[in-house]
């Protein structure tokens, strides 16, 4: 009897935790991404995965990135790609422009890194020299933050979100100069006097800061919003 506990509770992890493969083929026009993941539960899974990235009717991998963790929601039975909501879903894999060089770049799940135990991302931009994508630390370090940044693909800037508790936030802002994001704006709500919001938005233009501080009660300040 007490070898056949022992070996049920031996046996149980792998009940909960499963290895998954998934095709996701409408993340891209251009590509299909093959992800084997090596941990999964009913909702979500995490650690090493691997993408496999193919070209359209291929079924020959070009490009294979391995991640040490990452979180991949499956609540709802697929993962979720391309799709970012603030403090609820985000996908494990992000396709879009990102350095506005006119090729699809993409943003992988890395794990749970961002703000608040959110998923982050690596980001890996297009090389035609390459032939392939090649990870970028200063984009990925936009993908550590608050969720997945923004991208406004008509003026050409990327955005990040934080927050510190309830009444502190902050929006940064950026412009990617020679293939790197540069921070050209930063807006700062704090409330962390409970009573009085200090507002703070600072510019950057022609290379110098410009900041502009003002003050206004709590309830004034977000009735108004």
């Amino acid at each position: 009897m007490k070898k056949l506990l022992i070996l049920a509770l031996l046996m149980a992890p792998s009940l909960y935790a499963q290895q998954r493969s998934f095709d996701v083929t409408d993340a891209s026009k251009y590509f299909d991404i093959k992800i084997a993941a090596s941990n999964c539960d009913a909702d979500a899974c995490t650690g090493k995965t691997v993408y496999s990235f193919h070209k359209k009717g291929s079924a020959k991998a070009y490009q294979v990135v391995t991640m040490s963790d990452a979180y991949i929601d499956i609540s709802e039975g697929a993962p979720v790609v391309n799709e970012t909501l603030l403090y609820d879903k985000q996908s494990v894999l992000n396709i879009g422009d990102f350095n506005f060089d006119g090729m699809e770049d993409v943003a992988i799940s890395d794990g749970q890194q961002g703000s608040y135990g959110m998923p982050s991302f690596n980001v890996y931009l297009s090389s035609r020299a390459a032939g392939k994508f090649v990870y970028n630390e200063a984009f990925s370090e936009l993908g550590h933050h608050l969720g997945m940044f923004d991208v406004d693909k008509k003026a050409k800037t990327l955005q990040t979100f934080d927050k510190s508790g309830c009444c502190y936030h902050i929006t940064e802002r950026y412009k990617v100069v020679n293939n790197r994001p540069v921070k050209i704006f930063v807006f700062e709500e704090d409330a962390m006097n409970g009573e009085i919001v200090t507002i703070t938005e600072k510019k950057l233009v022609n290379g110098r800061w410009k900041k502009k501080v003002k003050k206004a009660g709590l309830d004034e300040y977000y009735g108004n919003q």
